[in-house]
């Protein structure tokens, strides 16, 4: 066997990159990772070496305890390195499991999918990704545009909302409604927007009779934390199938009981969607897990053939891993009543953050959002400057609690807690959210 080091010097194994200090990882990843990212992240005082994850708390490299109040927007709901998943995972490793294979029947992954069939028994295709939610969402675009392609003869646009995000990837790029990620980028054609919460300007551009499909978050996440009037999904299902359009949602950040729902679009009774996409919290971080929970006549409108049957496959679609994963994380949400849980806990954030509001009216403009999906919207100093950033800081540096920015806004700070978080968790990000802004204020 040939000595790694031998043949490459400074080679690091695994057993060398747990000892790595904090200069050579920032070393490393500034010469060989995302430069400018990492920068980011480093001067707004919101990049640490983290060495231990559990529950809502990290460990950072100087032994410091810090509170995850974000949770890498959205994935931890079941808090970081939950024991029922990870044990599960083990118990799957244990097996040898053949975990790919394109034509292998797979075990975890069809539980999975028959699970989810009887959780949003509408809807009983699954489409499980090894991806984010930027790969589940162009799963889903595709899907609809075959179907669209044998099924819908001279459709084929997608509307989509202003303000949205849906992922990084080129057709999600665009279907998201935000320039600032479509910049030096070329569209594809065909992609129309609407303002979010306008379930008119849907209808103007359904009436044009063209569209295959309409996509929105369920809550702008990304976009701010924006919460649609209450009567807007409804109203536009009653479009799509007044204009025979297929009415898709992304719950890539909502859903996965974010917001004290299973799926963020049950909180709107009867509300059935032809599809919708999912990510972050039903991996529990454990390892990329997304995908599409779809009806069954679209999918099989763009599926349903051994002429079209493969055409979206994939490496790793389907794979047994990461059916695993999904079927711990939805195992341990319904058995534990998550859901619930988040629509409990949440009251004592929710009422905390209203006292702040009112206390503070001329720092924190609005509390918006739902469950453990909170954003909260600052106002403007002298200069112009958005509070958010400076709040950020000053609760990642001064009192060890991580929260999330929006890049394109600096006046929204988001605040994702998860299920281990406890009342004391909560008082202290109240606390330390109020000596934030007495702080920025004196600055």
């Amino acid at each position: 066997m040939t000595n790694i080091k031998d043949k490459y010097p400074g080679f690091v194994t695994l057993e060398d990159s747990f000892a790595l200090d904090t200069e050579t990882i920032t070393k490393y990843q500034l010469g060989h990772l995302n430069q400018y990212r990492s920068q980011i992240g480093l001067d707004g005082g919101l990049t640490f070496n983290i060495k231990k994850a559990e529950g809502c708390y990290l460990w950072d490299s100087d032994g410091n305890k810090r509170l995850d109040f974000i949770g890498c927007v959205g994935v931890y709901i079941l808090g970081h390195n939950n024991p029922y998943i990870i044990d599960g995972v083990r118990k799957y490793l244990d097996q040898k499991p053949m975990t790919m294979d394109p034509l292998a029947l797979k075990a975890q992954s069809a539980a999975f999918a028959h699970n989810m069939s009887l959780v949003t028994p509408e809807l009983t295709r699954t489409v499980v990704c090894g991806g984010g939610g930027a790969e589940a969402n162009e799963a889903v675009i595709k899907m609809c545009k075959i179907a669209a392609g044998r099924t819908k003869k001279g459709k084929k646009r997608i509307v989509s909302t202003l303000n949205s995000f849906h992922g990084k990837t080129n057709e999600a790029v665009f279907t998201g409604g935000k320039d600032i990620w479509q910049r030096w980028l070329t569209p594809p054609p065909d992609h129309s927007y609407v303002p979010y919460g306008d379930w008119h300007a849907v209808e103007e551009e359904f009436k044009k009779d063209d569209v295959i499909m309409f996509i929105a978050e369920p809550i702008q996440g990304e976009g701010g934390i924006v919460v649609p009037p209450d009567d807007y999904l409804p109203k536009i299902r009653e479009l799509c199938d007044k204009y025979d359009v297929y009415m898709v949602l992304d719950e890539v950040q909502a859903g996965s009981c974010r917001t004290g729902y299973i799926w963020a679009h049950k909180y709107y009774e009867g509300l059935v969607p032809d599809a919708f996409t999912f990510a972050k919290a039903i991996s529990d971080g454990v390892l990329p897990v997304s995908g599409v929970q779809a009806k069954d006549d679209l999918y099989l409108a763009a599926y349903g053939s051994f002429e079209s049957a493969m055409n979206h496959t994939a490496t790793y679609q389907d794979n047994n891993m990461s059916g695993a994963v999904a079927l711990l994380s939805l195992t341990y949400m319904l058995e534990h009543d998550v859901p619930g849980m988040v629509r409990e806990k949440a009251k004592y954030i929710w009422d905390g953050l209203a006292d702040l509001q009112a206390k503070y009216p001329h720092i924190l403009e609005e509390v918006r959002g739902r469950g453990f999906m909170i954003g909260l919207k600052f106002n403007k100093d002298e200069s112009g400057v958005g509070y958010a950033n400076a709040i950020g800081k000053e609760l990642a540096v001064n009192h060890l609690i991580h929260t999330m920015t929006s890049i394109n806004n600096d006046t929204i700070l988001r605040a994702y807690p998860n299920i281990w978080t406890t009342k004391e968790d909560f008082d202290w990000f109240l606390g330390a959210l109020e000596e934030s802004f007495l702080a920025v204020e004196g600055k």
